[in-house]
């Protein structure tokens, strides 16, 4: 019984009408968010990754223009480059290299101060093992046959960069003041100087650079302090990397294996060393080639797609317990009413027809018990009113049966007359005495509910034949204009009569001189019948056409005035169509016309034919 009752069947229905709703909007706006947050992010990272490779290879490259510019002074005496030049030409002749301190000094002091992230600068001189150094705004020349050159991995003599590594002073024995090696993390730039246009290497030329701009452009590709980046070679080594740990060491880490034969993109990945997002460009530089790859942790990238959630799981909550006390609410205030009249249909059942229950409701629920309560007084009074009723019934019956009688001794007494007219050769009479005889059997008959449009047209006519007598026929004319096509049209009988009948009750109630009515009937472009009836009586004002189109629209209207016009508007659209239209409108001249537009069927013929 409490299972199947309307009252928890509701509770339930509005719980689920909260909770299943709720929970797919959170859980539809939590994949939503981390959607889009995913993309939003690959796309902002894409284009950070982009920025940083370009700032990474205009870094390389200013380095590598101003070490170009060491050959500029190649046929120029006291050049830089001339002065290595006579190195190695005296050193294969045998004789001592001519001192050129103040050449070279002031050469690596100018690329010194050329950058501020500069450390140091040492160039070895093959020809006669020279190292000269510039650490600190100090310069050292000396002898050095321990140093080895550093050679580029990949078994060439291009310049290439070398990987962060701790500082160190080449080998030079004299060492610096108050500096000392292995105390700062550097990379360096290792450049051979030519003997051009041969590929004899002339001194080798190291520069270490601080991680400063590294640690900057680095900077300007993070979004968050939980994403990793690194800066690596095309061996794996890293450059740079967001963990100093990891910096000048390789790196063999999963993620760190890029999809081949790709510059640039991005993969997800999932292990116990990161969850997450790698975005990865390729870099391909004149002194360093390699790749920068970001890592973007799930973390950090679904934090708003959690806090959202989390948000919208407080307020699921909320409304849980909102559509908990509504629905208690709601089915107490939907079953209680039910209960009233389950109890009031109990008593009626047992034969209580006056029995009551309280209506005070203005709700559906009130309607309800208002419309049950009335319908039990109706069939109450239906009950009592019964044997009343089947006694008038057969009164009604008897009164019709006499009111057969009465038109045909009419028609009869009318005949007669009509006849004896005749042998007293009164023609006229004879006439007047027939179109009111005619009038009376056209009206009175019950028969046919619809006509052929030209028995209306005859009705009329005899109906103005008897206005004609009682006005003269010189004050009195009636035109018609009617199209053959539109005779056969059948029609709800009694439409044109009212019509012309108003026009002497209204229009000419002030008498007539030379009246005039026209009927005009034909078909428009719409296919509809058209009925014009103009008359050129004293017409209408505005005002009073205004009241009188009101008052055809109002159908509890009692003025007489327009009631036969809305009789008959109201019985064109009960058998025929709402579509039915009744106009009128003031003539130029004088007097109205009233027009009705009737809408055939859309096969005509079938009305045509025999009377219904």
């Amino acid at each position: 019984m409490f299972r199947n009752s309307i009252r928890t069947r509701l509770m339930a229905l509005v719980l689920l009408a909260t909770v299943i709703p709720a929970g797919i909007s959170v859980t539809i706006s939590y994949l939503y968010t981390k959607q889009s947050v995913t993309e939003q992010s690959v796309k902002q990272n894409t284009k950070l990754l982009t920025l940083g490779e370009a700032n990474l290879s205009n870094y390389f490259s200013g380095i590598n223009q101003r070490v170009l510019s060491l050959y500029s002074g190649i046929n120029v005496p006291g050049s830089f480059y001339t002065a290595l030049l006579q190195a190695k030409s005296n050193a294969a002749g045998g004789s001592a290299i001519p001192d050129n301190r103040g050449i070279i000094a002031t050469q690596l002091y100018n690329m010194f101060q050329s950058d501020e992230n500069m450390f140091q600068i040492h160039l070895f001189v093959r020809a006669g093992k020279q190292s000269n150094t510039v650490l600190g705004g100090l310069f050292r020349r000396e002898f050095n046959d321990r140093y080895t050159p550093t050679t580029n991995p990949n078994g060439s003599n291009r310049p290439f960069v070398e990987v962060t590594h701790m500082d160190h002073q080449y080998g030079v024995k004299s060492g610096f003041l108050n500096l000392k090696s292995g105390q700062v993390p550097v990379f360096t730039a290792h450049f051979p100087i030519y003997r051009t246009p041969s590929a004899d290497v002339l001194a080798d030329l190291s520069m270490d650079f601080r991680l400063t701009e590294l640690e900057n452009i680095a900077k300007s590709m993070y979004n968050s302090e939980t994403e990793r980046l690194y800066m690596m070679n095309e061996h794996g080594e890293a450059l740079f990397a967001s963990d100093s740990e990891w910096i000048g060491k390789k790196i063999e880490a999963g993620w760190s294996q890029l999809p081949p034969n790709k510059n640039n993109g991005h993969f997800t990945w999932n292990d116990r060393d990161f969850e997450g997002i790698v975005m990865f460009r390729n870099i391909d530089s004149t002194l360093f080639k390699g790749k920068i790859i970001k890592l973007v942790p799930y973390e950090d990238l679904y934090s708003d797609a959690r806090t959202i959630t989390r948000i919208n799981g407080g307020v699921g909550i909320l409304f849980l317990i909102i559509g908990g006390i509504a629905a208690v609410l709601i089915s107490f205030g939907f079953t209680r009413p039910i209960k009233k009249l389950i109890s009031y249909t109990q008593k009626v059942q047992i034969g209580q027809l006056d029995a009551y229950v309280d209506s005070e409701r203005e709700d559906e629920f009130g309607l309800l018990t208002r419309k049950i309560t009335g319908m039990t007084r109706t069939i109450n009074d239906l009950i009592l009113k019964e044997y009343r009723l089947e006694i008038a019934n057969k009164t009604n019956q008897l009164k019709a049966l006499q009111a057969q009688v009465n038109p045909h001794f009419l028609y009869n007494a009318l005949q007669s007359i009509a006849t004896l007219s005749l042998r007293y050769n009164a023609p006229k009479v004879y006439d007047l005495i027939y179109s009111l005889g005619s009038i009376m059997r056209y009206s009175m008959t019950t028969e046919r509910t619809h006509v052929p449009l030209q028995d209306e047209i005859e009705h009329v006519e005899n109906y103005m034949i008897l206005q004609k007598e009682r006005f003269g026929e010189e004050e009195l004319q009636l035109n018609i204009d009617v199209e053959e096509a539109v005779r056969a049209i059948i029609v709800p009988k009694m439409i044109l009569q009212p019509i012309v009948e108003n026009i002497f009750k209204h229009g000419f109630e002030d008498g007539i001189r030379q009246g005039l009515v026209s009927i005009n009937c034909s078909l428009d472009d719409n296919e509809r019948l058209v009925i014009a009836v103009k008359d050129n009586g004293k017409g209408i004002s505005t005002e009073h056409l205004a009241e009188l189109e009101a008052g055809l629209m109002n159908i509890q209207g009692t003025d007489h005035e327009e009631i036969g016009l809305r009789n008959v508007l109201a019985r064109l659209r009960l058998q025929i169509s709402e579509e039915v239209q009744l106009r009128m409108d003031r003539n130029v001249d004088n007097g109205v016309t009233v027009t009705l537009i009737i809408p055939l069927n859309e096969e005509r013929g079938l009305k045509r034919g025999e009377e219904s």
